[in-house]
This record gives C-alpha cells, sequence and structure tokens, in this order.
C-alpha cells in the first residue's frame, strides 16, 4: 500500500490524530458542511489487505474477502461504500505510481 499512501499523502489526504495518547494515521475520505468523513489505516488495511502489494485502482475496485470480529466478509469496494472514492482519486490521478 506504499505507493498508494505516498499518493494520498502527498494530496493531503492522510493525516495523523492522537486517539488515547496514541497516534493513529487516518485518510480523509470526505469533507462536508458538517464533517468529514475518514477511516483509520488500520481499517482500511484490514479491508483491503487482499491487495496490500498491488494497490491499483482496478485491484481496489473489486471483490475483497476480510474479517472483522472474526467472521469473514467478501464485499466489493462498492457494497462496502469505498467505491465513489476510488472513483475521486482515479479522477486527482493518485493511482498514477
Amino acid at each position: 500500500m506504499n505507493p498508494l499512501y505516498l499518493s494520498l499523502k502527498k494530496a493531503g489526504l492522510i493525516f495523523t490524530r492522537d486517539i488515547d495518547r496514541k497516534k493513529e494515521d487516518f485518510i480523509l475520505l470526505e469533507t462536508r458542511k458538517n464533517g468529514s468523513s475518514e477511516v483509520d489505516i488500520a481499517t482500511f488495511e484490514a479491508l483491503f489487505e487482499d491487495v496490500k502489494e498491488n494497490p491499483t485502482y482496478e485491484a481496489l475496485s473489486g471483490t475483497h474477502t476480510f474479517k472483522l470480529d472474526g467472521v469473514q466478509y467478501t464485499m466489493t469496494a462498492e457494497e462496502m461504500g469505498y467505491q465513489k472514492y476510488f472513483d475521486k482519486w482515479k479522477e486527482q490521478g493518485l493511482f498514477n505510481f
């Protein structure tokens, strides 16, 4: 995921927040009038671990199998609600690495 993270960081979409005296990195997904949506890097990596070595637009846009709290899921990026962010990142040229 490093090339993707470098691209997102360069675009100002990765930030660090102190949570319980511990620094955590987040990806800013969108900003709205009444707030923002973000995902912590650990959760993002858990959801998209299967494409960790090749985080291209095509790979991220596909179907993913992951475990959360011991339960296995198989979902598309669209079903998880991430496809619109991947589309936006593609438009912004953030997958050009």
